[in-house]
């Protein structure tokens, strides 16, 4: 009867130990997997704001135009000029005047036309078609806007994915989409912009070169800082739905005996 008890009390005390020992291990799991998530959430409020901002830029494409003694900055849907720094007295570049007009207002696009129907006569002609809005600066701004609208719900969801693993493996595939996404408008752009028709802007004098601006170049960052995003999304997901399938499939231990078993005189 004493070594019956002894052995429970031993049993006992080890499984308490080994429970505690797999709370322990569980609990800095579920710490690493949040830092995780929380580094990734940090990584796309980085890459929102980023592709937000380079959205937001007119510098997408940037020519100096001598004979009109002006910098021309073409974007996605807004187009800007600014006076060259020798023409004016003012020491700083950001000082000088941005003249700005949107590519889907009328009344600009109007103008525009006229300028192209009098090709042969006016100078500012072969500019004016760069003013347009084509169909590639469309499809272009309508991927990188469904980009940040989709890094925007996954935020909402990421918030959420610490303590749950389906709005973990939701907030991974949201991000996922979100580079997918990302990533086509800077293909697009890229392709579009290294075309003849769009590289060059034909003066009266000469012909110009467009270069790519910051506004590009911005919103690829945004674009990687989303994809290292997604990995450790998907990491952390992964991680979660393991323990969750562990949890599910816990290993029955057989219960030591309560009572002291009679054995049979013989």
């Amino acid at each position: 009867m004493p070594s019956i008890l002894r052995f429970n009390q031993f049993y006992s005390t080890k499984t308490n130990e080994e429970n505690d020992a797999t709370t322990m291990s569980e609990r800095k799991t579920t710490s690493a997997q949040t830092i995780v998530i929380i580094s990734s959430l940090i990584l796309l409020i980085v890459a929102l704001g980023l592709q937000a901002g380079g959205v937001m830029s007119p510098s997408w494409q940037v020519v100096d135009i001598r004979e009109f003694r002006a910098t021309h900055h073409h974007g996605l849907w807004l187009d800007c000029t600014r006076p060259q720094l020798h023409l004016v007295k003012t020491q700083n570049k950001d000082d000088l005047p941005l003249h700005c007009t949107y590519k889907f207002d009328i009344s600009a696009t109007q103008i525009i036309d006229e300028n192209i129907e009098d090709i042969d006569q006016n100078s500012a002609a072969g500019e004016s078609e760069h003013h347009q809005f084509f169909g590639w600066h469309k499809f272009t701004l309508g991927f990188m806007l469904c980009a940040i609208i989709l890094a925007a719900l996954s935020l909402l969801c990421g918030i959420c994915a610490p303590c749950s693993s389906g709005f973990a493996v939701l907030y991974a595939i949201l991000v996922a989409f979100t580079a997918f996404t990302s990533t086509c408008g800077d293909a697009i752009f890229f392709f579009a912009a290294h075309r003849v028709d769009s590289r060059f802007v034909q003066g009266l004098v000469g012909t110009y070169e467009q270069v790519i601006g910051m506004a590009f170049y911005l919103h690829v960052a945004g674009t990687v800082i989303s994809c290292l995003a997604l990995i450790m999304a998907a990491i952390s997901a992964y991680s979660l739905l393991q323990n969750n399938e562990s949890e599910r499939h816990l290993p029955m231990r057989e219960m030591a005996p309560l009572h002291e078993p009679r054995f049979a005189r013989v």
